[in-house]
């Protein structure tokens, strides 16, 4: 018997599938909800195109283009408009862009001479010395100084993790980062000597999305798999009886059984933990240990006219700094419309704000009107919006994004310990050391391979 089961359907889980069942695997996918994708959700509503989830991903994986090519949607990828390349950052209440290359790091002002004169010197600070896993505030702050931490990594950080850069690792968030210390003993000398090793063609930064947005890539997949994607379908328990893996599921009511030499376990952390409990109760301690944060996301859409400035970037994000200087509430806005065709109507313009995060983990108990409120407070505040909006639909997430608080290096690695010994069980899912959906593509790949050459 060759016969893999595969627990979860978002992208890790439908990426894996895909390629095992490309490569002649006997494959079944089970799904809780109704639909594919996992933390992915594009919808449709009122013309407006509404990402309830991640709204890109960079174009730096050539294991995506690969996958879409497969599923002959590679012609659908859409780029950011060629006029939004700045990305803003708030300090002292304004709106500031992320310089770009030597003359604008020099003459912006999102940072003081002090400021720069201080990352001048980032070549000759010394390498970490200490032995426990460093934070990503006390890397930057020890390596550029803390100007360069309020105003560049803490905003960065809010817009992948919506995290909090004194609690998240550095080596498991920013991996590059961190091997460039121990590898140059500098980001500024890595930066410049590593370009030179690396081989092949060198792929564009460049964020990337579909025309009908990223939903594009799993129901593209689960309608690949076609009757082997089960979904509306819980798994109730998981046990490992000689040489196989009995895994029983539940869907309209009804129990059944199903027989595996090999289960990839796709959910997230904690859905994981609960399913692996009865096989290693040590290892689902560890995932139960795996932190997630609440964010809310308050989508708006206001008329063309109501917009004052020029929407010339990818929108803002607000630093932590200023937030408790300021009093605001917005992690940061990305304006949709003007990044990607065919996000809102004609005359109208399309903010998808988020709130919320490590900065207020208590979010979700706000009613929909105070987030609203507390939304408008802020975009009138930054971009002088009086208007009130046309539309509006608010997404809440209790358990958004995976947090690579210290540790998580090793937690993860006891995890795989732990499950070393249970040959044909596999885990992914963007908890273990990545969180974008192209590095979630990326590693499902090589997971797929793995499994596939019996490895």
């Amino acid at each position: 018997m060759n016969k893999v089961l595969i627990i979860g359907g978002g992208i890790s889980g439908l990426t894996v599938a895909y390629w095992l069942q490309k490569n002649g695997l006997d494959v079944t996918l089970f799904e809780k909800d109704m639909r594919p994708g996992g933390s992915i959700r594009t919808e449709k509503e009122e013309g407006y195109l509404i990402e309830c989830g991640p709204n890109s991903t960079l174009d730096i994986y050539k294991e995506v283009d690969d996958l879409c090519n497969e599923l002959g949607i590679i012609n659908e990828k859409i780029f950011t408009n060629s006029g939004t390349k700045n990305r803003y950052v708030i300090r002292d209440g304004r709106l500031r862009p992320l310089p770009t290359g030597p003359f604008q790091f020099l003459t912006t002002d999102l940072w003081s001479i002090k400021g720069k004169i201080r990352l001048f010197g980032e070549p000759f600070v010394s390498k970490y010395s200490g032995t426990s896993d460093e934070s990503i505030a006390d890397f930057v702050r020890r390596r550029a100084g803390q100007e360069f931490l309020d105003y560049a990594i803490d905003p960065f950080v809010t817009g992948v993790f919506a995290g909090d850069p004194t609690r998240l690792s550095i080596k498991s968030c920013f991996p590059k980062m961190y091997s460039l210390e121990k590898e140059y003993g500098s980001l500024v000398k890595g930066a410049m000597f590593g370009r030179k090793k690396k081989e092949g063609p060198k792929r564009k930064m460049r964020l990337v999305s579909f025309r009908d947005g990223l939903q594009t890539i799993p129901d593209t997949i689960s309608k690949a798999l076609g009757d082997r994607f089960i979904k509306g379908c819980s798994i109730t328990s998981v046990k490992r009886t000689g040489d196989e893996f009995e895994v029983t599921s539940e869907k309209n009511r009804v129990s059944m059984t199903f027989r595996a030499n090999k289960v990839v376990i796709a959910t997230p952390a904690w859905v994981t933990a609960n399913i692996i409990h009865p096989i290693s109760e040590l290892a689902a301690s560890y995932l139960m240990d795996i932190e997630y944060i609440p964010v809310a996301i308050i989508f708006t859409g206001f008329k063309k006219t109501s917009i004052k400035r020029n929407l010339d970037g990818f929108g803002f994000l607000i630093p932590s700094k200023e937030t408790k200087l300021r009093g605001y509430n917005l992690l940061g806005s990305i304006w949709s419309s003007a990044i990607y065709q065919g996000r809102a109507p004609e005359d109208m313009v399309a903010f998808t704000n988020m709130i919320g995060g490590a900065r207020n983990t208590e979010i979700l108990e706000y009613k929909d009107p105070e987030l609203i409120d507390m939304t408008l407070k802020d975009l009138k505040n930054i971009l002088n919006i009086e208007d009130k909006p046309e539309f509006i639909r608010i997404i809440r997430q209790p358990r958004a994004i995976p947090q690579y608080t210290l540790g998580h290096q090793e937690r993860i690695n006891t995890i795989k310990r732990e499950l070393l010994d249970i040959r044909g069980l596999y885990l992914a899912g963007n908890y273990i050391n990545g969180v974008s959906v192209g590095h979630c593509i990326a590693e499902a790949t090589k997971l797929a391979k793995k499994i596939s050459t019996g490895n």
